[in-house]
């Protein structure tokens, strides 16, 4: 753990050196801002409650979008994985959404829905691929011979369900949740900044570009950065507590 940390300090060290080296190249905070103006300006932001607001209207939004892409992938996965003909009916429309850019749907929503829906919207449909792919491929990906063993010993459905399709595919889902939590967050935070709703980071992002405060528009990017790794984290603690152990093993 501290081999861990130490290698991650030293990391973060060079890279902010080589921020604050192209800073001063730069010359003028308008250009680039060093490291130390850009985190003296997040401080200030996080001692006003605007900056919280702000932060936690675009999570609130972001989450909801993750949420309902993540019950809709798994849902479409496993009627997918049940009958060819449904999967033959979505894949091409979940293909077309993986090919689509972001922006496109951004803009297409603003005229179908309120524009304070569209980060939520535009996160579910980064998600929904995504998770449906990672969860087919987790429940093609079980042991045949557990799920004839199961069937032998007349394991009922929830038997079936927690010990033995759950722990099969929970890698597969926490793999597509993390990928799918990315691209909601990037996503996201890109449509607030084109439909600029009254609370949200792309709004101040926003904002930051069209005063040409640079250090702020840096803050914020900071801001998002963080939350995002804080997220990613947190998920990957979850994986770990949920993944290890448990289930049917097949002893060959």
């Amino acid at each position: 753990m501290t081999k861990k940390l130490l290698k991650f300090i030293t990391v973060a060290l060079f890279w902010l050196a080589v921020w604050h080296i192209l800073s001063l190249i730069a010359g003028k905070e308008v250009l680039l801002p060093s490291p130390i103006v850009t985190f003296k300006t997040l401080f200030s932001l996080m001692g006003t409650g605007s900056f919280w607001v702000f932060c936690g209207a675009s999570v609130l939004r972001i989450i909801i979008g993750l949420a309902s892409g993540i019950a809709a992938g798994v849902i479409l996965a496993v009627l997918s994985c049940k009958s060819s003909l449904f999967q033959s009916l979505v894949s091409p429309l979940l293909s077309v959404i993986r090919a689509t850019p972001v922006a496109s749907f951004i803009i297409l929503a603003l005229v179908w829905i309120g524009k304070g829906n569209v980060p939520s919207f535009t996160a579910f449909l980064m998600v929904l691929p995504v998770v449906w792919s990672a969860v087919s491929v987790g429940i093609e990906s079980i042991d045949r011979g557990l799920s004839e063993m199961v069937s032998v010993f007349r394991f009922s459905f929830v038997k079936k369900l927690f010990h033995l399709y759950i722990p099969s595919v929970l890698p597969s889902f926490f793999a597509g949740v993390g990928t799918g939590m990315g691209l909601a967050w990037k996503a996201g935070i890109a449509a607030e900044v084109i439909c600029n709703p009254r609370y949200g980071i792309g709004s101040a992002l926003y904002d930051s570009k069209v005063y040409l405060n640079t250090a702020e528009l840096f803050a914020w990017t900071a801001a998002v950065v963080i939350i995002s790794m804080s997220l990613e984290a947190l998920l990957k603690h979850f994986s770990k507590k949920f993944t290890r152990g448990g289930g049917l093993k097949n002893e060959g």
